[in-house]
């Protein structure tokens, strides 16, 4: 019986060190497991950080695109306004050049010097240095050249109040006439290259016309303020050529009594 105690001390030694082995797997694996608990909440605690980041930068960008919206819409205003005062600046030049004209026209009582302003108000502010200024002779029932520019006088002679062209037409009609392209189809001679042709008008009577022809090369076309200068030439170079005729009747009369 004393040869059977060895095996059972050795079974016990072995029991002990399986024991302690499994007892410190255990403590180990607690361990691990309570690493992996605090490393669970340091995520959790660094995803929740994350999303009040990601709600933080989301609110900054709503912001951004709101400020975003209102720096355009200033923009917007802004280009607005200031088309707006280009508006302003230009119809205050139209204005102005507008007032030179007429107090060019009515500046004098010298027809040679009416007839001068007459040319530069074409040529300065219309664009043109081709004109030609007919006035009715009410004998002849004709337009008479009284004076051109840039064109040959002889390119112009008297046209027939009933002839088929778009100066004699105009004179008819006492009409501002913008000449469309289609409009020049059979013209011939000067007509050919007509722009525009105002009417000389004086108490709604017809008493001349002003024929403009071909455009400077940096003139487009007839713009809105060439439409306001014609009515301008229509009315008063008419009353400004009359009161220089008046006053040349007046100054003869004044001579023949003297």
């Amino acid at each position: 019986m004393s040869e059977s105690k060895p095996a059972r001390t050795g079974h016990g030694a072995y029991v002990r060190k399986v024991q302690e082995d499994t007892q410190n797997f255990a403590q180990g694996l607690i361990g691990e497991v309570e690493r992996l608990r605090v490393l669970v909440a340091a995520l959790e605690s660094e995803k929740a950080t994350l999303a009040a980041q990601a709600r933080e930068i989301e609110t900054i960008v709503r912001a951004n695109d709101v400020l975003r919206a209102q720096i355009e819409g200033i923009k917007a205003e802004t280009k607005a306004y200031s088309s707006r005062y280009a508006e302003v600046e230009q119809q205050n030049s139209n204005l102005a050049n507008l007032y030179v004209a007429s107090y060019r026209l009515h500046g004098t009582l010298d027809r040679e010097e009416v007839i001068a302003a007459i040319q530069e108000i074409i040529a300065n502010l219309v664009g043109s240095e081709e004109a030609a200024l007919f006035e009715i002779n009410s004998d002849t029932q004709a337009l008479d050249l009284l004076a051109s520019f840039g064109v040959k006088r002889d390119e112009c002679p008297s046209i027939p109040l009933g002839g088929g062209g778009l100066i004699s037409l105009t004179a008819r009609t006492g009409e501002i006439l913008v000449v469309d392209p289609a409009q020049l189809s059979g013209a011939t001679g000067l007509e050919s290259r007509l722009t525009a042709c105002v009417p000389l008008k004086l108490d709604d009577k017809v008493t001349g016309v002003i024929a403009i022809f071909g455009l400077l090369p940096q003139k487009g076309g007839i713009e809105d303020l060439d439409r306001e200068l014609f009515d301008l030439l229509a009315t008063q170079a008419a009353f400004a050529l009359y009161c220089t005729d008046l006053h040349a009747k007046v100054a003869l009369e004044a001579a023949r009594r003297w």
